[in-house]
């Protein structure tokens, strides 16, 4: 990783490469390249592809972050296979979605988009749904049902897969464990402040760059598998920024999900010493009907460590809840 920043800045520096320059830094977004799959949903471009029969049941993924991207999540798409219509996107200014200033974003305003790309991907009026959501993404979908709770009976259940937090404390307490995990004299804050010298964010394709270099290695408390990095696209720093900022306001996600009587499934991996059985115990309690499962000897990128053994436990739920696919 060292040498990748030592490499970037050095061509900045010498004037062979222009920062700023679409593509130079971090790939481009779907506003830049047309070539990329993409949807237009309220005003915005994302980027999103979708398989399966576009009738079929439907699994809508929801990536983590906030700002980070679907392409670890890509094992999902064997769902498809199962007779499911499987839904990617990144989610409005993160991955290679289109970007915005920081004072576009608003909480109802990202809530709306979820809403909307729903929507957008169905194509009769009673079409099911499951979300299957990771990190960021399980409290993004946690939102969306406390405050639509199984809109109109379409949302059959959901598979949350280490959720941080469904409120302002929670998240507080959250954070503090996990900003916790860092080391002050660490190889990954010591390669963002020493990229800093060089580049400041002055643009988001800047801002991006530096916001990958500390997330890019994973965060320790994670334990994610040296070995096999889970692969992204590009992560979303003003998003990412903008989002915590208004969660300050104090949020609180778990008000209304007593109504929601769906069962939902919580996957966790046993490495991770953040997202602890207790603290997914903890968030669990919120859904009235939940189950928990360990996934043990993997950290919190499971989807893309353990494809084979998250997917059959998907199936299992999804089969425990009636939630069939077209060929099942």
């Amino acid at each position: 990783m060292k040498i990748c920043i030592l490499l970037s800045a050095a061509l900045v520096l010498s004037g062979c490469l222009d920062p700023g320059k679409p593509g130079n830094l971090v790939p481009m977004t779907v506003a830049e390249d047309p070539s990329l799959p993409r949807i237009e949903v309220a005003g915005a471009l994302f980027h999103a592809e979708a398989f399966g029969d576009p009738a079929a049941p439907l699994v809508i993924v929801l990536h983590g972050g906030p700002g980070s991207d679907y392409r670890n999540l890509l094992p999902l798409q064997a769902l498809a296979a199962d007779g499911y219509r499987v839904v990617f996107w990144d989610q409005r200014g993160a991955g290679l979605s289109q970007r915005f200033d920081r004072g576009y974003y608003t909480l109802d305003g990202y809530l709306e988009d979820l809403r909307l790309v729903v929507e957008h991907y169905t194509v009769r009026p009673e079409q099911p749904l499951v979300f299957i959501g990771h990190s960021w993404g399980a409290m993004y979908l946690t939102w969306f049902i406390n405050e639509y709770g199984d809109y109109g009976g379409r949302v059959r259940g959901a598979i949350l897969s280490e959720p941080g937090a469904f409120n302002k404390k929670q998240l507080d307490d959250f954070m503090s464990k996990l900003v916790g995990s860092f080391s002050l004299t660490g190889e990954q804050l010591n390669d963002l402040f020493w990229a800093g010298q060089f580049m400041s964010p002055e643009d988001q394709a800047r801002a991006d760059y530096l916001r990958m270099q500390i997330v890019v290695g994973g965060i320790p408390s994670e334990h994610d598998d040296p070995g096999n990095p889970a692969p992204s696209w590009r992560s979303g720093a003003v998003v990412n920024a903008a989002l915590l900022k208004l969660a300050d306001d104090g949020f609180d996600w778990t008000t209304n999900l007593g109504s929601f009587t769906r069962k939902v499934l919580f996957l966790h991996g046993d490495l991770n010493t953040v997202q602890t059985p207790e603290h997914q115990q903890g968030l669990a309690a919120s859904y009235p009907v939940h189950e928990i499962v360990t996934m043990r000897n993997v950290g919190h990128q499971m989807i893309w460590e353990r494809p084979g053994e998250y997917l059959a436990h998907a199936r299992d739920y999804f089969d425990s809840i009636g939630f069939a696919g077209g060929t099942r």
